[in-house]
């Protein structure tokens, strides 16, 4: 944008400023991190009680990511950290006790564009329980 200025003399000035429009923000992802899915790929289902998640379709203006973490009636946010490739991931700072945990990534980029991922529901369970074990038929003989 180009301003110009004349006053009752005749002189004149102007001034530029540059500037872009920015009303669009990608819609981020977040999936469980391959390495930390234990289950059956794909399902959500980890013995990791300190799970990475990778974050995708982050914009390059994105100023802040954090993910939003529910469990029970708790609320937690985690900061993303984005490593030298650019690829951007999340992992919890302590550990998480067995149960559902519901993730929605929140990105905003330096224009103040906010958008939401859709949400993952991930199932912790690192514990294994066995029934009690119980003799159903002994004959009495020995051996």
């Amino acid at each position: 944008m180009t301003v110009e200025a004349t006053d009752k003399a005749g002189n004149k000035t102007t001034q530029q400023l540059d500037f872009i429009i920015d009303t669009l923000l990608s819609e981020p992802t977040i999936v469980l991190d391959n390495t930390d899915d234990s289950g059956t790929k794909g399902d959500n289902l980890t013995n990791v009680n300190k799970p990475t998640f990778l974050l995708g379709n982050i914009d390059a203006d994105a100023r802040y990511v954090t993910v939003e973490v529910q469990h029970g009636g708790t609320k937690e946010v985690l900061t993303a950290t984005k490593d030298a490739t650019g690829n951007w991931s999340v992992t919890p700072t302590g550990t998480w006790a067995d149960g559902d945990y519901t993730l929605t990534v929140r990105v905003e980029d330096e224009a103040g564009n906010e958008k939401h991922s859709a949400s993952l529901t991930v199932t912790v369970d690192t514990q294994i329980t066995i029934d009690a074990i119980e003799l159903v038929n002994d004959n009495g003989i020995p051996g």
